[in-house]
């Protein structure tokens, strides 16, 4: 029994600090860094339910359903909603409230995720913005514009939307959508601690912003060109079922090639071109109303307005693909496959590479010396992709989350693969006591106990890994007993499914993997702010009316942290009282003038169709 489960059994609760970093010139006191130490995921317990936010979306949600439908899920959600009662246990208590409170009023820190590692990092405000602007002091990437851009930026969408309606390539109800945003794209930062000085990673958040409803509706068109990529990895278990099979001659290495900065160093031209060249074979386009034009147009709209807010100024990335984009990992995707055909002939061998995003695996007969000049007159081609190398240290090498050893059985030289974290990795997960739904947490420990399973191939390593897991639970203050009885159910629901796949000879990406026992058929998705108790909405929803409901938290640690950093939005929900005592809700992304000047004409109008209910 390691000692953390043994403190755990001995009902000795641990209060661990260690995962907040403190670099600022505050000093906080230990019972201040215990409140942060729940993590910025952290949920205190609602006291109420945002009804507001409740109603707007499933006004939203529900818009496009059956009048029966719609009746019966906001019959089911009043009910509940005036059935609910405020929870008597609170996973805060009234001292930690009293921190809360005090953490927020200092003004002169904010409080942010580190790069790498899940560690909280406290810091200077002045530090933060500091290091964020320098950062955007390179000219070669990033350039500051003196206006607001929206209004042209609005223009130009508006100007295409509106052509493709007028040509009946596209309903009203698309054209709304597609202009229904005015936000910019913001940007935050994210220390990196590992680093001299800790300079700062810049994250850009580009949900629901101006140009996303487009990314969306392109992104829906070209995402099947995935199935034209070769050596593709989208995700670990397919990458560990596809590496257990691959045998190495004698003179054979394993080594790894980084892509330096990837998104901001594709030429966006370039790829929105090889884009279409595969959309025009694959013939997806016959069965659409849009021409290439038409996509193309769409495509410079979504990836070359890359403007985004900081600190009250307005910037735009020069080159390269919009970080944040919905689009940039499928256009980075299509444009590095073609570049592998064109530029990696030595090493662009079918079952011999593989790359996800920019982490590119090979098996090569090159030594090391060798692969650092070939790795070198790459880095000489003409063009802004540049890598670095990283070649098999004791015939191991590290990829994605998993360690692979050259291992040789029945004369055979074969991979064995074994779950890995690097050290600067997070020592833990979503808090237990946090105000999530029960079956967030439950899967938490099943999908991690998983994907050990499908990684680590030795049983002994098996057990060393799992170990592993439960110090990671425990240090989130998962109950010890909680965490046995989920892994053991996961180890037997897997042993069980490889077993039947074994028995039906299947050969597909399922085996061994835990199955979602409720892949039903939705009509549609509905996201409410969660509350204790929704777990019994959920299943009525789902099981009566064929809703999928999901859970939003919008009342995170990390939302209530640095108040002062954050940029007002034009997405808002509002309320009006109308003169018959009765009020409207309604939710807006363009901004309240915007939207009232949208109801005004409405009303003016008289649009007996329209589907304002003012």
């Amino acid at each position: 029994m390691n000692g953390l489960a043994a403190n755990v059994r001995n009902h000795q609760r641990v209060y661990d600090t260690s995962n907040v970093i403190n670099i600022s010139k505050i000093h906080l006191s230990q019972q201040q860094l215990k409140v942060i130490s729940k993590g910025l995921k952290f949920v205190p317990t609602p006291t109420s339910i945002n009804t507001i936010t409740t109603v707007v979306n499933c006004e939203k949600s529900l818009f496009s359903t059956s009048k029966l439908i719609k009746s019966a899920a906001i019959s089911e959600i009043s009910t509940f909603i005036q059935k609910w009662r405020k929870p008597t246990k609170f996973n805060m208590n009234k001292e930690e409230v009293k921190l809360l409170k005090e953490i927020k009023t200092i003004e002169d820190i904010v409080i942010v995720q580190a790069d790498k590692g899940g560690k909280i990092v406290v810091m200077n405000k002045n530090d933060y913005f500091n290091k964020i602007e320098e950062k955007l002091n390179d000219l070669n990437v990033y350039e500051q514009v003196k206006k607001d851009p929206t209004t042209i930026i609005k223009t130009e969408i508006n100007k295409k939307v509106t052509k493709m309606l007028n040509q009946n390539k596209i309903t009203d109800q698309n054209k709304y959508y597609l202009t229904s945003i005015d936000d910019l794209p913001k940007i935050r930062g994210q220390p990196k601690l590992h680093k001299i000085d800790t300079p700062m990673r810049i994250v850009t958040c580009s949900r629901d912003t101006i140009t996303s409803p487009i990314s969306q509706f392109i992104f829906r068109i070209i995402k099947e060109l995935r199935t034209t990529l070769n050596g593709v990895v989208c995700n670990t278990s397919k990458f560990v079922k596809i590496i257990s099979d691959v045998k190495l001659n004698q003179d054979e290495h394993l080594a790894s090639l980084d892509i330096q900065d990837l998104y901001t160093n594709i030429p966006v031209s370039k790829a929105i071109d090889i884009t279409l060249k595969r959309l025009d074979e694959s013939k997806k386009l016959d069965n659409l109303p849009f021409t290439k034009t038409d996509i193309k147009e769409l495509l410079n709209l979504a990836l070359k307005n890359s403007y985004f807010q900081f600190n009250g100024k307005f910037y735009k990335q020069k080159t390269g693909l919009p970080m944040g984009n919905t689009l940039s990992p499928i256009l980075a995707d299509i444009y590095m496959d073609e570049y592998q055909k064109q530029h990696l002939h030595e090493v662009n061998i079918p079952n011999k590479i593989w790359r996800y995003v920019d982490d590119i695996l090979i098996i090569t007969k090159m030594n090391k010396p060798q692969l650092e000049k070939y790795v070198y007159d790459l880095n000489k081609i003409r063009g802004t992709i540049k890598f670095t190398s990283e070649f098999e240290q004791n015939d191991q090498i590290n990829y994605l989350d998993t360690m692979l050893t050259k291992t040789i059985i029945n004369n055979e030289i074969i991979l064995k693969v074994r779950w890995f974290r690097k050290d600067t990795a997070a020592d833990r997960l979503l808090n237990y006591e946090s105000s999530h739904g029960k079956s967030i947490k439950n899967n938490i420990v099943k999908n991690m106990t998983a994907r050990i399973l499908e990684t680590t191939q030795d049983n002994k390593d098996q057990q060393e890994d799992l170990n592993k897991l439960r110090d990671m639970l425990l240090r989130s203050n998962y109950p010890l007993r909680e965490i046995e009885k989920l892994i053991k159910q996961t180890c037997q629901e897997f042993k069980s499914n490889k077993n039947k796949n074994k028995s039906n000879d299947k050969n597909d990406d399922t085996a061994g993997q835990i199955k979602d026992k409720n892949n039903n058929d939705f009509i549609c998705s509905l996201t409410l702010p969660y509350a204790p108790g929704m777990e019994v909405l959920k299943r009525r929803l789902e099981k009566k009316l064929k809703i999928k409901l999901f859970f939003s938290y919008p009342y995170k640690l990390q939302s209530q942290f640095n108040q002062s950093l954050k940029v007002p939005s034009k997405s808002v929900i509002y309320q009006i009282p109308c003169s018959c005592k009765q009020t409207y809700v309604g939710q807006t992304k363009v901004g309240i003038d915007n939207r009232m000047k949208q109801h005004s004409k409405t009303i003016n109008d008289n649009e007996n169709n329209s589907n304002s209910e003012m």
